[in-house]
């Protein structure tokens, strides 16, 4: 049996740091590798555990410099590939990033337009062309694991009155709780014009964030800019007023990220969309509903669902396995004949990252 090489090693770092999209090695997914990281610095990736490790520590297990050690894992964090916290004693340990949502989200959040950011645009388009391909040529679409990888936040003033509110719903109480807020550029829809300077849908850029330690990395590293509590709530009311869709991770006592989505360009919301159901997908733990004897059918409510869950005939009506819960379309009813109510089967999402990795290992 042939040995691995360093790129096949760290494709299976790759895989077993999880994410929400499969490594599968292939030509592409090799060639996107060999751009994010050379060949040394790879070698130094595939001796990561699993939990964060520091620079000395790493250098001690691999009988390497300090210095050496170091230099690397501060290049591949810089470029986006490893994530860095300082531990109690104010040291760096270092960590893989999965591929989606992590190194993918990481190499575009500067907003930057170098050559290599050109170059890591093309790379992902080619390697998600191939998972999109063998994903097309399945006879039977794969069944949607038991819990989604990420889920919505509603608008929460469109909650009914009197409609249990469910804790992990309130993004609100999410920004208040938290010790930073950063701000960066949407790495989708920034993304999509590295591909074509013309893909570009008239909405804001700047207004993906991240919460917490995470929030703190991306100050640190350049990727974001920190924010206040109120800057950070007035950019999501501008969000929501131009019909985009607060996602995040499927946690409910720690937000890691806010990607504010457009349906035109967001990877979540197009999986969502391409579904027989979409929130089996995507979902805040609501659904829309409709108030038949104040609905004029003015249609708003289709113009503004991200997903195809609104339909018209005389009134509006939705498809509750196709609303996703955000309540872009509720905010907009003239009429007021639309609400969020909590969805009957609605679970409460594991608590951290860890635990909804570990849930989706063994789901």
């Amino acid at each position: 049996m042939t040995s691995k090489n360093v790129y096949e090693k760290l494709g299976d770092v790759l895989r077993k740091a999880g994410g929400a999209i499969p490594v599968i090695p292939n030509e592409e997914f090799f060639l996107l590798l060999k751009d994010l990281v050379d060949e040394e610095e790879a070698t130094i990736a595939i001796e990561l555990p699993r939990k964060p490790i520091s620079a000395e520590a790493l250098a001690k297990r691999l009988g390497r410099s300090n210095e050496d050690v170091n230099s690397k894992l501060e290049s591949m964090t810089n470029n986006g590939v490893l994530h860095a916290l300082k531990n109690k004693e104010g040291v760096y340990e270092y960590s893989m990033l999965p591929l989606l949502p992590g190194i993918f989200e990481a190499q575009f959040y500067r907003g930057t337009k170098t050559e290599r950011d050109y170059l890591i645009a093309q790379r992902f388009k080619n390697y998600l062309g191939v998972i999109n391909k063998l994903r097309d040529s399945l006879p039977e679409p794969p069944p949607p694991p038991s819990t989604s990888y990420f889920r919505v936040l509603p608008i929460e003033e469109e909650i009914e009155a009197g409609t249990k509110v469910l804790p992990y719903a309130q993004l609100s109480q999410y920004v208040e709780k938290t010790k930073a807020v950063a701000v960066g550029t949407c790495f989708c829809r920034h993304y999509a014009i590295l591909l074509d300077e013309n893909d570009n849908c008239g909405v804001s850029h700047n207004n993906c964030m991240a919460f917490g330690e995470g929030a703190i990395f991306m100050s640190e590293r350049h990727n974001g800019r920190l924010a206040s509590k109120d800057e950070a709530l007035q950019i999501l009311k501008k969000a929501e007023e131009e019909g985009l869709v607060h996602c995040s991770a499927n946690t409910s006592e720690e937000l890691v990220f806010i990607c504010n989505c457009c349906s035109c360009h967001c990877g979540i919301l197009s999986m969502a969309k391409a579904a027989s159901s979409a929130s089996t997908i995507l979902t805040s733990g609501y659904h829309a509903h409709v108030d038949p004897d104040l609905c004029t059918a003015c249609e708003t409510c289709i113009e503004r669902s991200p997903v195809p869950a609104v339909s018209i005939d005389e009134v509006a009506s939705v498809d509750d396995l196709q609303c996703i819960g955000c309540g872009l379309c509720v905010s907009t009813c003239s009429s007021e004949a639309m609400n969020l109510v909590v969805t009957l089967d609605n679970v409460t999402p594991p608590k951290k990252l860890g635990d909804l990795e570990a849930t989706l290992r063994g789901s």
